[in-house]
């Protein structure tokens, strides 16, 4: 019998990687390269495991040689065998495979920072010239982010690059999200090697020993350019600074590319957002979330999202119980959804008790995939919850009528991670929402209002 494997993100682009060659193609107990781990005991040694796409379609087949047990699950070793082919709806006509790229000699492959700043492109278009080649520029293209603006707007900007010549090329690839330390070094090696580049520039400096050791595992040598170090890189707070004094920089950007920057560039007061306020039942984060998101659409431009508890419940996750496992499920739903109004720019205001801590943190990672999260604790003491009781649920709780009840027989992790703790006890709401504004103005994500 063939057990099967559902891949999602950088698990797809890795495997796409693989099976057109851009990088070696074998899942290895390798921590910088492919890695594949399963729940412990899903394919044991000489199984055969179908890998799909969230779609359930079988885009490989792995045949298990080894198996390495990890605190994280068992970690698979194989090499994939294609079964069906990948697509993709967006960049069509970039994702071209190192056999459909016409590019003479050995290209100078160019990897650059997103955005590639116009300083590190013409240093690289002046590097090919004085050595007669050609650039290949590459576009790393996360798996699964069709609909996600920054992902679209890397390939946008890329586009309009005027640096470009003739017999120049730009390339998109799927991408599994890797930094530029060496692991993330060298799997960019291995797939412009695939291309036929022999050299490639890449915008941070390397120590000739990691140098050294990415040219030994790949054939290619990493070009330094001669550019300032804070003109090859811009991060995206000084982006944001850059865009905000004035006219763009020359060396940043050339008069098309800085237009569409400064469109699709999100200040971190314009990106979205989600909001989540956790406490106990009776806490007041219903009632301060409420607030709050009025306030939120009469101060900024964004759409707000209102995901409170009771409501949520009604539509998002009928059907669920109280137990731990649906209340966990509950929070990942809201999670899920705060994560995508996130991502389209939108400001998400949630208000679930999230009793767990490990729960809330995976949706802080979720969210900040997208955008900004705030984490409000409203530590209004059990005592005073329990006095306001408004529904009886502490009485019925104490009765032993109402099993597993946070507060009361089940546990609520104190946040150690909040960006904000109020209490509500003896205080208005408006005073409330006063001070999770004030941290939303102080961390940037809501701009000051204007003085008279």
């Amino acid at each position: 019998m063939v057990s099967a494997h559902t891949l999602h993100g950088d698990e797809l682009a890795w495997l796409e990687l693989m099976l057109t060659g851009r990088q070696p193609a074998r899942y290895a107990d390798d921590p910088d390269g492919p890695q594949l781990v399963l729940p412990t005991g899903a394919a044991p040694p000489g199984s055969s495991l179908d890998l799909l796409d969230p779609e359930g379609v079988t885009v490989a087949r792995l045949l298990v040689d080894s198996v390495t047990t990890t605190p994280s699950g068992d970690l698979v070793t194989g090499i994939p065998v294609a079964r069906t082919p990948f697509s993709h709806p967006d960049h069509v006509d970039l994702r071209r495979s190192p056999d459909d790229v016409d590019v003479t000699g050995s290209p100078l492959g160019v990897w650059g920072d997103v955005p590639s700043t116009h300083a590190f492109r013409q240093a690289a278009a002046e590097h090919a010239g004085r050595a007669s080649l050609a650039v290949l520029e590459f576009v790393g293209v996360p798996t699964g982010a069709e609909t996600d603006l920054a992902v679209h707007g890397a390939v946008r900007l890329a586009r309009q690059h005027t640096t470009r010549r003739t017999g120049d090329a730009l390339v998109a690839v799927p991408w599994p999200g890797l930094g530029w330390d060496e692991s993330g070094l060298r799997a960019r090696a291995h797939v412009v090697a695939a291309y036929g580049c022999r050299t490639l520039a890449v915008p941070v400096a390397v120590d000739p020993v990691t140098a050294g050791r990415v040219q030994d595992a790949s054939g290619v040598r990493l070009v330094d350019l001669d550019v300032p170090p804070d003109h090859a890189r811009v991060t995206a707070a000084r982006l944001t600074e850059l865009l905000a004094d004035g006219p763009t920089p020359d060396w940043l950007a050339e008069a098309p590319v800085a237009e569409t920057l400064r469109a699709l560039h999100r200040t971190p007061d314009r990106a979205g957002l989600t909001i989540l306020l956790s406490g106990l039942s009776g806490s007041g984060k219903s009632t301060v979330a409420r607030t709050l998101a009025v306030r939120l659409i009469e101060r900024g431009t964004r759409s707000v999202s209102l995901l409170d508890g009771d409501v949520v419940r009604h539509h998002l996750s009928k059907g669920l119980g109280f137990s731990r496992a649906d209340r966990d499920l509950n929070v990942r739903r809201i999670g899920f959804v705060a994560s995508e109004i996130t991502r389209a720019g939108g400001v998400a205001v949630c208000a679930p008790i999230a009793p767990y801590d490990a729960t809330r943190k995976d949706v802080r990672a979720m969210v900040e995939a997208h955008g900004g999260f705030v984490l409000v604790h409203v530590a209004t003491p059990l005592a005073e919850c329990e006095r306001r009781d408004r529904k009886g649920l502490y009485a019925k709780a104490r009765a032993g009528e109402i099993p597993e009840f946070t507060g009361i027989s089940d546990p609520y992790d104190e946040p150690t991670d909040a960006e904000v703790t109020i209490d509500t006890t003896g205080r208005s709401v408006d005073a409330c929402v006063d001070d999770v504004m004030d941290a939303l103005v102080r961390l940037g994500f809501v701009s000051a209002e204007p003085t008279h």
